[in-house]
Formats: structure tokens, sequence, C-alpha cells
């Protein structure tokens, strides 16, 4: 999921483990667990696009990573509380600035959500936001910089354990999602992935949010944070068990639309649309064609609408030799939902059908939410790029977003 939620979820994960022992530092480092396996997609500084999107949600989200890397980044923290770098005026000025700079990006993407649905700026949600930024830059000035920081003493093991368990969820929870975590890595690159949950879902990031800044506010030894705190974990897994409910109603609904369509297909897959768990899409697998519909737990009366028909297209790939990357990675990474149009001249669009379309039909626009452009470069090899003019194009993103909220609203 989005890294505002694996800090969430790795915080209240430190928390568990040694709340008692550091108080907030627990929830700090195990804010810093939970987003280390996402430092994966620095890869795409040190090679090709193709080999940085594999990588992504790859070694790094694997048990063997969960199972090996707390003992490095134990031996760390043991080592940076044990020699006083924490106590240091130039580090703690270089946290501050971090932790100044992460909190205005989140609040920047917290308020852009009412206007990519069309609402409009926001001032519920905006005062909130100021009102906290002042609060936290107001707290670290009185009990960061000013004061000298207490002694921190943990034994090695809690480090491990810590660093542990806020790796160890990150990939699990990442499962919920539609993207594919390798979580056999390095033994199989196999990718797994539940699709129940979208990966930015505000009402479970939230609630458990909030739930973990109150108990942030208490003393360490206090038994109302330790029950705030499991109360958000158990809202993070109520909510999870909630949305694979709505999977297996999403699932039956689809397959009585087909039927009812006399439409033969192969297989299928159904996950929700982005920022919600209201509104889902379909994708089944036919011979030449792919068959797409949307669904909304608001319509009056829930159901399917209309049917998409999305030819495969694979001629279209004809040249693409079998043995190269390309022709490997886009079955691979798509889990074979896929299908191609023609771009521009010689260069191919292929459309990750996992993702869905930005509203309930195909447009002329060919309204696709993620693809790759396939193409030969200049050494004559095929290579396979994001198609980052498509996603960038904020007028239509906005408006399919609007449109996406009135259909979670039941307004269609």
């Amino acid at each position: 999921m989005d890294s505002l939620t694996q800090i969430v979820l790795g915080a209240a994960c430190g928390e568990a483990v040694a709340g008692r022992k550091l108080g907030n530092r627990a929830m700090l480092w195990g804010a810093i667990g939970g987003t280390i396996p996402d430092l994966d997609v620095f890869a795409s500084f040190f090679t090709d696009e193709m080999s940085a999107t594999a990588f992504h949600r790859g070694f790094m989200h694997s048990f063997m990573f969960a199972a090996l890397a707390p003992w490095l980044f134990a031996w760390l923290a043991s080592w940076f509380y044990h020699g006083g770098v924490y106590r240091k005026r130039g580090y703690k000025a270089a946290a501050m600035v971090v932790w100044i700079l992460f909190y205005l990006l989140a609040a920047v993407g917290i308020n852009f959500i009412p206007l990519m649905v069309g609402e409009g700026l926001n001032w519920w949600v905006l005062t909130p936001t100021l009102i906290l930024g002042v609060w936290l830059v107001g707290n670290l000035w009185t009990h960061y910089w000013r004061p000298d920081l207490n002694l921190v003493e943990a034994p090695y093991r809690t480090w491990v354990w810590l660093f542990f368990w806020s790796i160890f969820t990150h990939p699990i929870l990442d499962c919920f999602t539609n993207w594919g975590t390798q979580v056999w890595q390095p033994f199989a690159d196999t990718r797994i992935q539940w699709t129940t949950v979208s990966v930015v879902d505000p009402l479970y990031t939230l609630p458990f949010a909030l739930l973990l800044i109150v108990a942030s506010r208490l003393h360490r030894s206090s038994r109302t944070r330790f029950w705030l705190n499991w109360a958000g974990i158990f809202w993070g897994c109520s909510y999870l068990a909630y949305t694979y409910l709505h999977k297996i109603e999403v699932n039956k609904a689809f397959e009585q639309t087909l039927q009812a369509q006399h439409i033969a297909y192969k297989r299928y897959l159904t996950a929700p649309s982005i920022f919600n768990n209201i509104v889902w899409y379909g994708v089944a697998e036919g011979d030449s064609a792919y068959y797409y519909s949307m669904f909304g737990f608001n319509d009056h009366p829930p159901a399917f609408s209309g049917i998409s028909v999305l030819p495969k297209n694979r001629e279209l790939l004809q040249e693409l030799p079998s043995d190269s990357r390309a022709a490997y990675f886009l079955p691979w990474f798509s889990n074979g939902y896929y299908n191609a149009i023609p771009y521009h001249g010689d260069t191919i669009q292929v459309n990750d059908l996992r993702f869905g379309l930005a509203g309930d039909a195909l447009t002329a626009d060919n309204n696709y939410i993620f693809s790759f452009l396939v193409y030969k470069n200049a050494a004559g090899e095929w290579e396979a790029v994001q198609n980052r003019r498509q996603q960038q194009d904020t007028g239509k993103f906005v408006a399919s977003m609007g449109q996406l909220w009135k259909r979670v609203k039941g307004e269609r």
C-alpha cells in the first residue's frame, strides 16, 4: 500500500513490541522499519526501467529479507544510541527538517484528494492538517530540540523483534493489493496479489493513524496507550477482513453477470477502485478479448454495469522475440491480464488490465490506467517503459476521479 499506511502499520508494530521500553521512539523506529522495504524504488537510479519495476516488491518485500534485515538494523540502532549520535545538535537539526518535510508532503497529499474527486479545497480537511502541523513544529522545538534527550536502553533482541515485525508486516499488507508481491524471493518470482484493498484507502489508514497519534500523547506505561495501539491494529485487521467479504460478494455478482450475458471466460479478477472499497471492477479473460465492468455497493440496486469488450490484439506483439526480456516481463508483471493497441509508428501500447480503466467503459481516448510502451531502442533491443504521458494527463485524471466519487456516493 502507500507509504503513509505502511508507516502507520510499522509504527503500531514498534509500539506493540517496545512501547513500554522506548516510548514514542518505538513508534518512530517501527515507522522507519515499515518504510524500509519500499526503498527498493531507488533501484530506478541504478538500472533500466524494466529491471527496476521487476525489483520493486521483489527481494526487499520477501520473507527472506524480513528474516535477515532486522539483525543488521538492530545493530545500527544499538550503535546509534550507545554512541550518543541521537543527542548531537547536527543530527537533531537534520531530523527535524526531515520530519517537517515529510509532514508537508503528507499534508499536501491528503488535501489533494478532495481536489482530485472534484470537490475543491475542503476546509474540514485543510484546517486539521494546519493545526496538526503547528502542533508538530511546536513539539519538535519544545520536546526534541531544546532539552537533552533521555538515555535509551533496550536490549539487542528488542531491536531485532521491533524491526522484524515492522518489516514482516509490510509485504503481508501489500499482498492485499493488485500490484503483486514477491514474498518467496529469491527462490521464486511468483507475485502474490489478493486484490481486496486499494493501494490507497483512507478508510483503512486514517482511523488507524488517529488512534496511534492519541496513544503517542500518553505515557509509555499507560494501559490506555497500550489498548489504543492495539485498537488501531484491530481496526486494520478488521478492515482487511471486511474487504475480503466485499470481494466474495463482488466475485459472485461478476460471475452471475457473465453468465447472464452468455460470456465464455477462462478466468477473471476483481479489485476495488482507488481510494475506496465501495466501487469495484472485474476483468474476465476470453479467447480473443477481455470483458470489463464495474460494480458499486451504493448502486441502486448493487450490480455490475454494461460490459466493455477489450480485444487482446496479441498479433501486434508478434515481432517481439520470445526470448527477449520484454516478452517475459509483460505477461509476468501483469499476471497475463494485458492487451495491446497501436500507439505511434512501430511503438505498441500494452495495457495492464489488473488496474482497470478510468471509468466504467472504454472510451475513444483509451482510458487505461496503467500501460507500457513497447519499442526497439537504438541498439535494436526491445524495451517496455511506463506510458507516463498517459498517466500525467491531469485533466482526464481529475475528471475520472470526480466520476468515481459520485459512483461511491451512489450518484450515477
